[in-house]
């Protein structure tokens, strides 16, 4: 069995390689398989780059109101309680709304995700 205490782990600050705007990202467990849990905390209008996950990834929304969206798809919205799942290897973006922010527990699958290039500002507000 693993256990992660929240009162073990810190926030770190997202690399503006992968991000655009303020995210702070808590992983809070990885098991042999490369399955990780993490904490992301999304200011209004911050988003991933575009990546994708090789197991694929749940979002589970905590907090808040969020935009996810895969390559070619409308997008979606992701409020408290809600889960979307992203097929391994879609290629997507999540984040907050341009004025709310969002927190979602993210679970990945698979190992270590690739990342692309930056989400543009039309790519962001495209579909919602």
């Amino acid at each position: 069995m693993d256990i992660s205490r929240a009162s073990e782990g810190s926030f770190e600050r997202g690399d503006d390689g992968r991000f655009t705007g303020e995210v702070w990202l808590r992983s809070t467990l990885t098991v042999e398989d490369g399955t990780n849990i993490g904490v992301v905390h999304f200011s209004p209008n911050a988003r991933t780059h575009w990546h994708r996950h090789p197991g694929g990834q749940f979002l589970f929304g905590v907090s808040g109101r969020g935009r996810v969206r895969s390559k070619g798809d409308t997008g979606h919205i992701l409020e408290p309680g809600d889960v979307i799942h992203v097929g391994a290897g879609e290629w997507h973006f999540h984040g907050g709304t341009p004025h709310t922010p969002l927190v979602h527990v993210a679970i990945n699958g698979g190992g270590a995700p690739d990342w692309s290039d930056a989400v543009t500002d039309d790519e962001y507000g495209e579909g919602f």
